[in-house]
């Protein structure tokens, strides 16, 4: 292997390389790095996703026959959500909305979400979840009830970026309601109407749910929190 004195200059063609793998790698001196694949230009702006309420309820005291239990066991640090990020991987780092995602990835839409198509979540929180899994829909995550599932997870995807100024803009010149596709295919459109209270209604085939909060910017699209299950 040739070595280099100190003060001795690379030859031509060994330069060349070493600058086009510069270039590869995105060094180029001036232009920020990407933080993923997507043509998204990195940020640092996050805002806190919901707290763990279904973590903190499964709290119980101990008895005085039992080990310690400490309430500071059940408190979860806040996860965030990042503008530069996509959907999958912000609603993959909240806990909250850990039975939402198991049932988003069992119903085949995971990869949407990680792409560059733009899409718009209504995510729903454990509590809501797991009481329609036990209560209405015990077969929701079994192979019997995985043709529901699909569409019951679909109506819940929105083709778009459907975020809140976008929203309230177009429903006003639309007569105060637009209807926005979703992947549970023709016939489950949604009618997204704003409320006089600030907030923003979801109206489905079969009923409503209203959506919390302003919603987490996404690169791939908006996240959004339901306050309940839409009824499908």
């Amino acid at each position: 292997m040739r070595r280099l004195r100190c003060g001795q200059v690379l030859p031509v063609r060994l330069g060349l390389v070493c600058l086009a793998l510069s270039a590869l790698a995105g060094c180029d001196g001036g232009t920020s790095n990407r933080q993923d694949p997507l043509s998204v230009r990195g940020s640092v702006y996050s805002t806190p996703l919901p707290e763990a309420n279904s973590i903190q309820a499964t709290y119980k005291p101990a008895s005085s026959d039992e080990p310690p239990n400490p309430r500071v066991r059940y408190h979860m640090p806040p996860a965030f959500s990042f503008e530069d990020r996509p959907l999958s991987d912000n609603l993959s780092s909240s806990i909250e909305l850990a039975d939402f995602e198991a049932a988003v990835i069992r119903a085949g839409y995971w990869s949407r979400l990680e792409g560059e198509k733009a899409y718009t979540v209504l995510a729903v929180p454990n509590g809501p979840f797991e009481a329609f899994k036990h209560e209405v829909r015990p077969d929701l995550m079994k192979p019997s009830g995985h043709g529901y599932l699909t569409g019951f997870i679909g109506q819940m995807i929105l083709v778009g970026h459907w975020d809140m100024s976008t929203i309230r803009r177009k429903a006003a010149k639309k007569g105060g309601s637009i209807q926005v596709p979703t992947l549970a295919g023709p016939g489950h459109d949604v009618l997204l109407k704003p409320t006089v209270f600030g907030s923003v209604e979801v109206i489905g085939k079969n009923g409503t749910v209203t959506l919390t909060g302003e919603g987490y910017p996404q690169s791939n699209g908006v996240l959004y929190m339901a306050d309940s299950i839409l009824p499908y």
